[in-house]
Parts: structure tokens; C-alpha cells; sequence
């Protein structure tokens, strides 16, 4: 099912809809600050299960945690330093992925050999609308097709994914672009990808 919310001001019962389907194990697409993403409720180890699936992603793939402010993320994440802290509070809600040392709340599902976790708090506020309605983080991935290209256009992630997944949120075509990634479980930063966020607004490379 295709359903078109307002990319700027989500329709609250529309928003509705899409966690009702969430609550349910349900899969939904939806867009984010960069590309559309597949997401499910963090704490449905079925539905977790049926993404990996969907997406024909090996067990040990480590995927992103969407969550809705940085005192969710800290949940998930073991130790942010003072100083990672303070970037996040300068570019997030943004366009970045911070990897962290993985806490004990983040599903066994996820983790297999590698303790880490990639969370996101995306400048979207259909996904920010959807956490908050919600009430607990989504597991996501990026939507691409069988040659490994990001969909950006909701009515063709309709047609790819259809009878796989619950809901499509159409908040129109997005741009290829996704996150910048930033690893920080080693003892230095770490640059993992360049993408829509300003890595140089992080003040965290030399």
C-alpha cells in the first residue's frame, strides 16, 4: 500500500497509520533526511527477521537505528565521549550515522560477533513523527533494488517491494544521498563514508 503524507507537516492520522501497522511486526518504508529506508519496531525480533529477509541481507550485516533525540541513542550506545556529544547536539536531528560501542539494550538478533551499533536521528519529520508516535526505535536499511541501486521514487518502491512489505509512505522523491558515517568505537574517529552530512561540522577530525 502506497500512502502520501506531507513531507513538512505529517497528518497526525496518517501518521497513526503507519505506526498501527508498525505495532502490528509490520514493515514500512519510509523516507528520512537522505534516502527512503525499511524499517521495523527495534523490539519485534520477527520483524527483524522478515527485514533481513526482505532485503537478502546476511545475519552479520549491521544495519542503523533510527531513533528520535541523542538521549535515545545514548541508550543504545556504551560511553559517548563529551566531545562526540557535543557534536551530535550540534548537527543532529541530520543527515550522519555515528557507530558506537553497542550497550545492552540493543537485541542479540543484531549484534552476532561485532558489539557495535549505528544509530540515526534523521531531519525528517515524517521519520521524527513516526518514532514519536511510536514510542520505541526502528531498525532501518536503505531501500535498493537486485543492482544494488538506492529507489528513490516511492511509487517504484511500491512496485519493487510489493506483497513484501506493509506500507510505503510516499513523502516524495528523495535525492542519492546518503548519510555520513562516522565510526567511533576505536580510539580515533573514524571517517567510515562522505555523504550528505559536513563531516567538517563534527570538529572531530584533524
Amino acid at each position: 500500500m502506497l500512502l502520501t503524507i506531507d513531507p513538512v507537516e505529517p497528518e497526525p492520522w496518517l501518521i497513526g497509520r503507519v505506526t498501527a501497522a508498525l505495532r502490528r511486526g509490520g514493515l514500512v518504508v519510509l523516507p528520512t533526511d537522505t534516502v527512503y529506508a525499511l524499517a521495523c519496531p527495534l523490539s519485534s525480533e520477527t520483524a527483524i527477521e522478515r527485514l533481513y529477509d526482505v532485503k537478502r541481507l546476511p545475519p552479520a550485516r549491521r544495519l542503523s537505528i533510527l531513533v528520535p533525540d541523542i538521549a535515545s541513542a545514548s541508550r543504545y550506545a556504551r560511553g559517548i565521549p563529551n566531545q562526540v556529544y557535543r557534536a551530535m547536539r550540534r548537527v543532529l536531528p541530520g543527515p550522519y550515522t555515528f557507530i558506537f560501542p553497542s550497550s545492552n539494550e540493543v537485541p542479540r538478533i543484531m549484534l552476532h560477533k561485532r558489539r557495535t551499533v549505528g544509530l540515526r536521528i534523521p531531519d525528517s519529520p515524517i521519520a521524527l513523527a513516526v518514532l514519536a508516535d511510536l514510542g520505541e526505535p526502528l531498525l532501518s536499511t536503505s531501500v535498493r533494488n537486485d543492482a544494488d541501486e538506492w529507489l528513490l521514487d516511492p511509487a517504484a518502491i511500491a512496485e519493487e517491494l510489493r506483497g513484501r512489505v506493509d506500507l510505503v509512505v510516499d513523502g516524495g522523491r528523495l535525492a542519492a544521498e546518503p548519510s555520513t558515517v562516522v565510526d567511533l568505537t576505536g580510539d580515533r574517529p573514524a571517517l567510515v563514508r562522505r555523504g550528505k552530512g559536513d563531516a567538517a561540522a563534527l570538529e572531530l577530525f584533524d
